[in-house]
């Protein structure tokens, strides 16, 4: 049986594995990377003549990292944060998109009083992430007149559900396909906030990275890499239940109701295409995190993403 330890395990001492390409995931598996698995499972990779090891990170921030430093040769992460990464220098292309459109945003329970986003005047909101969080929880409340000085930004750290109902916090920052649903099987009433409805532009909210120069030295291998992806999204839309039950073969301990509601969110909205080139988008994610501080130049679109390997 596969764990999660043992695959970060993996991340951490197996990087100089027999694969000849290894995909970093941007975080521990979970209905995001069902296409993936699929993927894996029915050959999709092997029949376009490459061999493909997905590892998972043992930290949510190594993955871009761990594509600039050549340690493995595509990974998944959020366009935020590889713009971020960018910024800094990491030399790194997005290649293609997984997820196309954010999935964050701010929950919290009507049992709160809570309906609508200025109701969170004057309460405790958790964030996990920082500074980019509190840039966009400040974002969203500020769009709806409720000034900085209005709410009291709290630390979690990971534990945000946890915080939330137990009201330590009255609001979190949260994914609309796993958090608000946790939640409500737990028998709360969620009330969830989209970012991209708040000032916060949409984004795309994983990419498909690579380090530049592999891209020059084996562009062929990355193309089949997405034609293959490409094909187990194709599987997974068409078979939704079969692609479910793929995925749990792999990771058993997901097998539950949780996972597949959140499976059934997810669905709509995998990147058609593995489409990554609203170039509009990408100008409005650029200007929005240089105008907050998240950047510190304007980083020009054409060179951020390239089409050249799409299926």
């Amino acid at each position: 049986m596969r764990t999660w330890k043992a695959l970060a395990l993996v991340a951490l001492l197996g990087l100089s594995g027999q694969a000849s390409l290894r995909l970093i995931l941007d975080f521990y598996p979970n209905p995001n990377h069902v296409p993936l698995y699929v993927a894996q499972e029915l050959g999709f990779f092997a029949a376009e003549g490459v061999e493909v090891e997905l590892l998972v990170p043992s930290d949510p921030s190594a993955p871009a990292k761990l594509v600039a430093a050549r340690a493995v040769e595509m990974g998944l992460t959020p366009q935020m944060n590889f713009l971020i990464a960018v910024d800094e220098g990491l030399p790194l292309v997005a290649v293609a998109a997984l997820i196309d459109g954010a999935l964050g945003g701010l929950l919290s329970l009507k049992e709160y009083g809570v309906a609508q986003l200025g109701d969170l005047r004057g309460k405790r909101i958790g964030y996990s992430l920082e500074p980019l969080e509190p840039v966009l929880w400040r974002t969203m409340l500020a769009v709806v007149g409720v000034a900085p000085g209005e709410y009291e930004l709290v630390y979690t750290g990971m534990s945000t559900v946890p915080a939330l109902l137990t009201r330590a916090v009255e609001a979190i920052g949260a994914f609309r396909n796993y958090e608000p649903l946790a939640v409500a099987l737990l028998g709360h009433d969620p009330v969830f906030f989209p970012q991209e409805d708040y000032g916060v532009p949409n984004t795309y909210e994983l990419l498909f990275v690579v380090h530049p120069e592999l891209l020059r030295e084996r562009a062929e291998e990355v193309r089949a890499v997405l034609r293959a992806v490409a094909r187990g999204l194709a599987f997974v839309q068409e078979n939704p239940e079969e692609a479910f039950r793929l995925f749990v073969r792999v990771f058993p301990e997901l097998d539950d109701e949780l996972n597949r509601r959140s499976f059934a969110v997810t669905l709509p909205l995998y990147a058609q295409g593995l489409r990554h080139d609203d170039h509009p988008r990408w100008e409005a994610m650029v200007a929005f995190l240089f105008q907050t501080g998240m950047i510190r130049k304007v980083l020009p679109a054409e060179f951020l993403y390239t089409t050249a390997v799409l299926p």
